[in-house]
């Protein structure tokens, strides 16, 4: 007799455990299924309407792919370059340098389908990030490399840093160009499929798409920056330092950050110049957009909180404005049928040498001025 109990206790405790095993793998999930079932409702529809994990879009560290070029790699913490192995992941904070001749490429797994390809000499790191976090980083010093992100990719999760400013928000593929310079660096960002955003020292670009291009140069110092675009037609927003504001129910008074919204389209270009005032420290800007024939379109100059300090105009062409003369004036009144052809606008004869010339000369002396500007 006590062996049959012993032998049941024993099969019973063997149920159970193979009962609770699934239940500790599902978690929340096999407990509320447990309740549904309970409460008679099918388990099967509480499972399909538990929410799911968050879905991992990189490793937790890099892969070198394939080379095809020599690939040198620093560790996080250490001085040296080493020999980098194709096939071997390397955490995040490490530094890749890759050289060869121009037809010499490399290519790093960020994740499934998160690749960067290099093309001849480059130099980039990836930034340390905590343990878990699923936003990656890559630091540009020298060279050309592709990103190729999945276009469903969020927002958020892979940048591209650059001295001055940052490529963010990217989805799809696009090309970056980093040649640096005696005085600071030229890098030209291309936008092949999908999109990404821009966000720099007084200005930002929200969004760049398919086939948009901008070069942007920065000298080391950080106190000039052009803009100037290569394809595409993308908005850039350019601060405009603050402006006071009084509420007109309440009279509270603060400062607003006012923007500029500029088109750069082929051959347009924005400057920007900044200076450290001496009395204060502020940092004071002046900013100057021209179209695509080279004309000054805005200028404007503005110190960093300091609402008092805030001045500028947009400029417009002589060209643009619409001239009215006497001449002008007698030619459309000889084309109105309700009046006669000899008579101007205010009755006097046209035939008065006086009035004749003085038409004349004016006339004459806005087609100057339109032309001299």
């Amino acid at each position: 007799m006590n062996r049959v109990l012993t032998c049941f206790c024993v099969c019973a405790s063997a149920i159970g455990v193979a009962v609770a095993l699934p239940a500790q793998e599902d978690g929340a999930n096999g407990a509320a299924a447990t309740d549904a079932a309970m409460d008679g409702i099918d388990p099967a529809l509480v499972k399909a309407a538990a929410p799911k994990p968050a879905a991992k879009h990189f490793h937790s560290l890099v892969r070198l792919a394939r080379a095809d070029a020599n690939v040198l790699v620093k560790l996080p913490k250490q001085q040296d370059f080493k020999s980098a192995v194709e096939g071997k992941y390397y955490p995040n904070g490490s530094v890749f340098r890759v050289s060869g001749d121009a037809a010499a490429t490399a290519e790093f797994e960020f994740g499934k389908d998160s690749v960067l390809k290099t093309f001849g000499d480059v130099e980039f790191g990836t930034r340390e990030v905590e343990y878990g976090a699923q936003t990656r980083t890559v630091t540009l010093a020298r060279g050309n490399i592709t990103v190729s992100l999945p276009l469903t990719l969020p927002t958020g999760m892979f940048s591209v840093a650059y001295p001055g400013f940052t490529v963010k928000d990217m989805a799809g593929e696009s090309r970056h160009e980093f040649v640096p310079s005696g005085d600071g660096c030229e890098v030209v960002v291309h936008v092949i499929t999908g999109m990404l955003a821009l966000d720099g020292a007084h200005y930002s670009v929200a969004r760049m798409n398919a086939a948009d291009k901008i070069r942007i140069r920065s000298t080391g110092d950080a106190l000039f920056t052009s803009l100037r675009g290569e394809a595409g037609d993308y908005k850039v927003s350019l601060a405009k330092g603050d402006t006071t504001y009084r509420d007109p129910i309440t009279g509270a008074v603060s400062n607003q950050v006012n923007h500029l919204d500029y088109s750069l389209t082929p051959q347009c270009a924005i400057k920007i110049f900044r200076k450290r005032s001496q009395v204060g420290g502020r940092m004071v800007v002046s900013v100057m957009t021209f179209d695509a024939s080279g004309d000054m379109r805005n200028r404007y100059t503005f110190a960093e909180g300091a609402a008092n300090v805030n001045f500028g105009e947009e400029v417009v062409r002589i060209q643009d404005i619409s001239f009215k003369t006497k001449s002008d004036k007698k030619g459309a009144a000889k084309g109105d049928g309700g009046k006669e052809a000899g008579k101007t606008e205010d009755g006097e004869s046209s035939g008065d040498a006086g009035s004749g010339e003085s038409g004349s000369g004016e006339s004459d002396s806005g087609a100057a001025f339109g032309d001299n500007s």
